[in-house]
């Protein structure tokens, strides 16, 4: 019922938008939503995993970064090939989603403060590694990720769908995502019917990091760069979305549809905000109510 009603609302979006200037609804246009929205999307998706266990993963925009800078200096100053680059792209991604379950789950240590130094090291090694300086990359395959479109559709947004659909599967189709949903309802009762909680948490953040090293390598195809700062934020745009699309912060209850719905209504706002001209400040201002409202909206549904 909240896909429904969000489907319902980016309608009614769409169509005010579009009495309000004519250049929202054409075909030019909500492509480029869709592109715009992809790479939040990829983004939500690993954070509703995380935040499904009663988490939370604010690094996600600091290793996307580091993950890209790896890429461009693996590709432009060590002259490996792509496919190479790719993989250590996501392999660091993965890494620090791991470094992240390992601290949370077999340490004990918060999520938030957890994630939030970890946030902290990928970044300091993201500005190490290029001295604070953009590192170009010119592959003409990855530029054609970026930018390229199969049958019309951009390539970003084909990426984003199947990542969405590998983790639909894994959440409701696999002994794994009960296990998160069960993890995240009620950890102790979970445990105490012998799933293995700690193994669970680490595969989930690992998850959420792949996520991450996913976001790292569209930032490149899309920018033609590796960009130390690209990311910032990006914590607050993906939570943002897993929040609108009703998995709920507290844990165990949500899906991926909903995350979906929630980066299209995001990219809805930010492209009409920027059709009709209006500052990007009022964005920032939107996702911080938002997320509020989320949790206020979970706070009244469980009273």
């Amino acid at each position: 019922m909240r896909s429904f009603l969000l489907v319902g609302f980016i309608a009614v979006l769409w169509v005010i938008l579009s009495l309000l200037s004519p250049h929202f609804m054409t075909i030019s246009n909500i492509m480029l939503l869709l592109q715009q929205s992809s790479i939040v999307m990829v983004a939500g998706i690993g954070m509703t995993f995380a935040i499904l266990t009663s988490g939370i993963d604010l690094s996600i925009g600091s290793v996307a970064a580091l993950a890209s800078v790896v890429m461009g200096i693996t590709i432009t100053n060590w002259g490996f090939p792509v496919p190479v680059a790719l993989i250590l792209g996501l392999l660091t991604g993965t890494v620090f989603g791991t470094l992240n379950g390992i601290l949370i789950s077999y340490f004990k240590l918060q999520p938030m403060v957890c994630t939030l130094g970890v946030m902290s090291i990928a970044r300091g090694l993201t500005y190490i590694f290029t001295s604070g300086r953009s590192i170009f990359v010119t592959d003409s395959f990855l530029i054609k990720i970026g930018s390229g479109r199969l049958m019309g559709i951009p390539i970003i947004a084909i990426i984003a769908l199947c990542m969405f659909v590998i983790g639909y599967i894994i959440l409701n189709y696999t002994y794994l995502g009960r296990s998160i949903y069960s993890l995240g309802g009620n950890e102790e009762a979970t445990r105490l019917s012998g799933i293995n909680t700690m193994r669970i948490k680490t595969i989930t953040y690992a998850i959420c990091g792949l996520c991450a090293g996913v976001v790292g390598i569209l930032y490149v195809c899309t920018l033609g760069a590796s960009e130390p700062t690209v990311g910032q934020g990006l914590e607050l745009n993906a939570t943002a979305v897993t929040a609108i699309g009703g998995t709920s912060l507290l844990g165990g209850v949500g899906s991926l549809v909903g995350t979906v719905f929630g980066a299209i209504l995001i990219g809805t706002i930010n492209n009409g905000l920027s059709i009709l001209n209006i500052v990007s400040y009022y964005q920032q201002l939107l996702l911080g109510v938002v997320i509020i409202l989320a949790v206020l909206l979970e706070r009244f549904k469980k009273k």
